[in-house]
């Protein structure tokens, strides 16, 4: 079977454009097919007709659905993490005024597109590959936090270890929180789910509440 290459540009799309441009749709579709039916809606033929795209484009930019819903949950937490860095530099040097609105612009993207919530209630969910992704992407935000934040920034060793600690607690504790929210297990309006994780935040970070050292462990 003779496979025709594709030309290096179409109606003036260079390739590697068209091969972005198919992998984002096939995403959206994804996103749209997990909100509306859950993942027993996702196949590649259900994938690929929500796309307007052949099977063939499909396996270009994912080996299989795995695959693709670990892609989709990545580009979730990325556009997150984004909107939340930009928030945070444009907030000013107040700390609470940076978190509130990290929280606030990161809560956004998925209070404002259901599609994306739905993909993060899938991550939270467990399935196959998705459980060390999860974990991965609190490690991930843990390591944002302690670059952006003035509290989180430690010198020594052990000062590190402490910070650390407390930023995947932190994470992890804002993650569960939100996808508390997002699921209905826990009934907030946008502005408490904004307040309450500020105030767990500041209250963490605050000065009078210094961060503890790691215990150390003498040999017996």
């Amino acid at each position: 079977m003779t496979v025709v290459a594709e030309p290096r540009n179409y109606r003036g799309v260079a390739r590697d454009d068209r091969v972005r441009a198919r992998r984002a749709a096939l995403l959206d579709a994804a996103l749209d097919a997990l909100h509306a039916d859950g993942l027993s809606g996702v196949s590649v033929r259900s994938i690929c007709a929500g796309a307007q795209l052949t099977p063939r484009y499909f396996y270009e930019s994912f080996a299989d659905l795995d695959d693709l819903l670990v892609g989709v949950v990545d580009a979730v937490a990325e556009e997150v993490a984004q909107a939340a860095l930009l928030a945070m530099t444009g907030a000013g040097a107040c700390l609470g005024d940076q978190v509130r609105a990290g929280i606030a612009a990161g809560y956004a993207v998925v209070a404002d597109d259901r599609r994306k919530a739905t993909a993060l209630l899938v991550a939270a969910a467990g399935h196959g590959p998705l459980r060390e992704r999860r974990t991965a992407i609190t490690v991930r935000y843990a390591d944002l936090a302690l670059a952006t934040l003035p509290p989180l920034r430690a010198r020594t060793a052990a000062e590190r270890r402490a910070a650390r600690a407390a930023a995947l607690f932190l994470m992890g504790g804002t993650g569960e929180l939100i996808v508390a929210v997002l699921s209905g297990r826990l009934r907030l309006s946008r502005a408490a789910v904004v307040e309450q994780l500020t105030a767990l935040w500041l209250a963490a970070l605050s000065p009078r509440s210094p961060l503890p050292a790691p215990e150390r462990h003498t040999p017996s």
